[in-house]
């Protein structure tokens, strides 16, 4: 009994032994399942778009309309047909997001060129634009018109647009009473992100699409916009300066004259603003006039108070006054019209 119990405590301790050996030997998938490879997302497709703008119209400041003539193209690699197969291209379902398109036609569209698998469509595009208009610094204001293009069924996960460099406008190109600066015509695309769902029933995502954005530059010329504002500004100032050389015993004369620039003034900036719409700011326009009644207002009460001063006999102090003024009535009026340019 003794050699049986030694014989199975030295069975035991074989086979303890060899478990972990057998652990070490053993395959390293065995009894494990094979883990299945996560889908992975498709990468969107990079669509190459342009402009090229041959022709502006009709810009209607108040309003912030214009039309615009203009090529839009689309290279891009890969299959032609989109998503759901249709027949038309995969960039073809885009949209004005400022604008509505008049006319639209297909000039070329080119599948697989050369065999590369390059895909190019070119239309032609007649569209009314708009854009928002700050005419805060009228008239001598500047404005960005643009064109803004999005695809209507492709968001950035299976679309993204890529701006080409050889985006344009045409060199004659002319916009009626504003200068275009063709250099500065840029174009850019940008993520625009959608916080609604559009009340598509069961969706939960918000979408984000891509965004061409043409941004054409335009400004008044500015010598007319001078001549016109200023030439009328300082000859009303410098009739309101004459009449400091009138003799305070023409105190009626000196009055009258007092009373018609001011009339002038007022008149002169109805002239000025009726070619823009009234906003609920002031324009550069409005505050140089109202910098003007200001100057205006202040000769009007100096003619008061001389006359004023020439009564109760103080003579001394009229003739003081008379010849500060041609110092102060300058001086404010050059100052007036550096601050409004600062602010």
């Amino acid at each position: 009994m003794p050699s049986q119990r030694r014989l199975g405590l030295l069975l035991l301790a074989s086979i303890l032994s060899i478990t972990p050996l057998l652990a070490l030997t053993a395959p390293a998938h065995a009894g494990a399942s094979t883990p299945v490879p996560s889908p992975t997302t498709p990468a969107p497709t990079v669509v190459r778009i342009g402009a090229y703008v041959v022709n502006l119209g009709d810009f209607n400041v108040g309003q912030g309309t214009f039309n615009a003539d203009f090529y839009l193209w689309f290279s891009w690699q890969g299959t032609w047909a989109n998503a759901t197969g249709s027949a038309a291209g995969f960039p073809s379902a885009f949209e004005l997001m400022n604008g509505v398109i008049d006319k639209s036609t297909l000039i070329e569209a080119d599948q697989n060129i050369s065999g590369t698998g390059q895909n190019y469509m070119i239309y032609r595009i007649e569209a009314q634009m708009s854009d928002p208009i700050n005419l805060q610094s009228y008239p001598f204001d500047r404005h960005v018109l643009t064109i803004e293009v999005e695809d209507q069924d492709h968001n950035e996960s299976s679309l993204v647009y890529l701006a080409d460099e050889e985006t344009r406008l045409d060199s004659l190109v002319q916009l009626q009473g504003w200068d275009i600066r063709s250099s500065g015509v840029s174009a850019a695309v940008i993520d625009h992100f959608y916080n609604t769902t559009f009340g598509y029933p069961g969706q939960n995502v918000y979408e984000t699409y891509s965004r061409f954005i043409v941004s054409i530059p335009i400004g008044r010329p500015v010598f007319p916009a001078v001549v016109q504002t200023f030439i009328p500004i300082i000859l009303i100032l410098i009739v309101a300066m004459t009449s400091f050389h009138i003799k305070m015993d023409q105190f009626g004369t000196r009055l009258s004259l007092n009373v018609v620039t001011l009339l002038t003034a007022a008149a002169f900036q109805i002239s000025l603003t009726s070619n823009i719409p009234q906003f609920g700011f002031l324009t550069l326009a409005d505050r140089l006039l109202i910098g003007v009644y200001c100057l205006l207002v202040y000769s009007l009460v100096i003619t008061v108070a001389q006359h004023a001063l020439r009564v109760g006999r103080t003579l001394d102090a009229v003739k003081r006054l008379e010849e500060s003024n041609w110092i102060i009535f300058p001086a404010a009026a050059a100052l007036l019209v550096v601050v409004q340019f600062l602010i």
